[in-house]
């Protein structure tokens, strides 16, 4: 789960005060399945809808980027459906397993889901929930929404493996200083998992900082290695492929059980 910037912050505490007015049954920074939303809500018929908030800013791609992590978050949680909430839609997009909606539309949306999974011939199985664990594994990596397999599909649930949480700075729901939380976050972490990929300045300055406080640092790129600057370029690399972040899970899960 990204870490949230102040606007993510408020929308999560008002989304709260709304399931809690609604009276629906919750629970907050749960792990579900491989996936950790902001909650999940478990409706009178016992079937699981996970929620995760977003404070993006207003763009065309915006839209597409929640419906797809909204797949995501179902399928990663076990969950019968998913809900992204997020300030950059004008209306509800809703299917028969997700929904992407402003704040308004939120209850309305879970309702319409319940609804669906209530008439399911076979009710969707409830998966475990329980609180998130405590060690916690920095991401860094370019925000961009080809990047959010990465995060969702393979970092994140090769730490839950590992009885750790993985956090990256969200910069598109953050504001305020970002770079004094990301040193805190190095500092406070187990291992870094550094995504080279493109050599994006930002992530050669997180990795550089993480190894001068000599915290471990697992690198991997989805570009070409040759392209990286001398003093990464040499140092063991995972190599993966987009759309195949299924193997990139696996060959982290083995490098992070090395350091937590």
């Amino acid at each position: 789960m990204p870490v949230k910037g102040k606007d993510e912050v408020a929308l999560i505490a008002q989304v709260e005060q709304m399931l809690s007015e609604a009276k629906l049954n919750f629970a907050k920074e749960v792990v579900v399945g491989e996936a950790r939303p902001d909650f999940v809500v478990t409706t009178e018929n016992g079937d699981q809808i996970v929620i995760e908030v977003k404070a993006w800013e207003s763009s065309p791609d915006s839209t597409a980027r929640a419906i797809n992590q909204a797949h995501r978050y179902k399928e990663l949680s076990k969950a019968g459906a998913a809900v992204v909430v997020t300030s950059t839609v004008l209306e509800s997009i809703a299917s028969s397993a997700i929904a992407v909606t402003p704040m308004g539309g939120l209850i309305g949306a879970l309702a319409r889901l319940a609804n669906i999974l209530a008439k399911k011939k076979r009710p969707t199985k409830a998966q475990f929930v329980h609180p998130a664990p405590n060690k916690k594994i920095f991401a860094s990596m370019p925000f961009a929404q080809m990047y959010d397999d990465t995060f969702l599909v393979a970092i994140e649930p090769a730490s839950l493996a590992n009885g750790a949480i993985a956090e990256r700075v969200d910069h598109n729901g953050t504001v305020g200083p970002v770079v004094p939380q990301i040193k805190d976050m190095i500092k406070t972490s187990k291992v870094i998992v550094a995504d080279l990929s493109d050599s994006r300045p930002n992530v050669l300055h997180e990795v550089g900082y993480a190894e001068a406080l000599g915290k471990p640092v697992i690198q991997i790129c989805s570009t070409s290695t040759s392209l990286l600057p001398f003093n990464v370029r040499n140092n063991q690399t995972i190599k993966y492929a987009i759309g195949q972040t299924a193997k990139l899970k696996k060959a982290l899960e083995a490098e992070i059980k090395k350091y937590v």
